[in-house]
């Protein structure tokens, strides 16, 4: 009886366990409204989510620029330090804006933990759009 306890124990949490690495091959996303969810998962799905606020804010400060893209991919929490102790984490995405892949856009949302979700008070660009010519990056406007 016992033995056929643990075979059948088993056999249950592999099935599980595949149906948990399947599921998160096929759909990845899965995670972001689950239990489940990372810092990293919630903090993408809400830049999803104010994508659209976002590019209002780049818009008003430069009204040049007429559309923008994100690359999700280039995402990164890093901690912002005075050199003796970490003060606070930046979290930044790259993209790039009026359908030129040779423009770089970098948006910054400072959080008090590496956790935290970003809000649009926290938004900045520590650096300005820029172009690149030649070998250089040249301040766009």
């Amino acid at each position: 009886m016992k033995k056929k306890f643990v075979i059948i124990g088993s056999t249950l949490l592999v099935l599980v366990l595949g149906g948990v690495t399947v599921l998160n091959v096929t759909n990845p996303n899965w995670r972001v409204n689950s239990i489940f969810a990372s810092a990293k998962d919630k903090q993408l799905a809400w830049l999803k989510e104010h994508e659209e606020v976002i590019v209002k804010w780049i818009k008003s400060r430069h009204p040049k620029i007429t559309t923008v893209n994100f690359d999700w991919n280039t995402y990164r929490v890093g901690a912002i330090s005075n050199g003796v102790q970490t003060v606070g984490y930046n979290l930044s995405v790259k993209g790039t804006f009026n359908d030129n892949l040779d423009t770089v856009l970098v948006i910054d949302f400072s959080l008090k933990n590496k956790d935290d979700i970003p809000t649009m008070n926290d938004i900045g660009m520590n650096n300005p759009p820029s172009i690149k010519k030649g070998k250089g990056l040249y301040i766009f406007e």
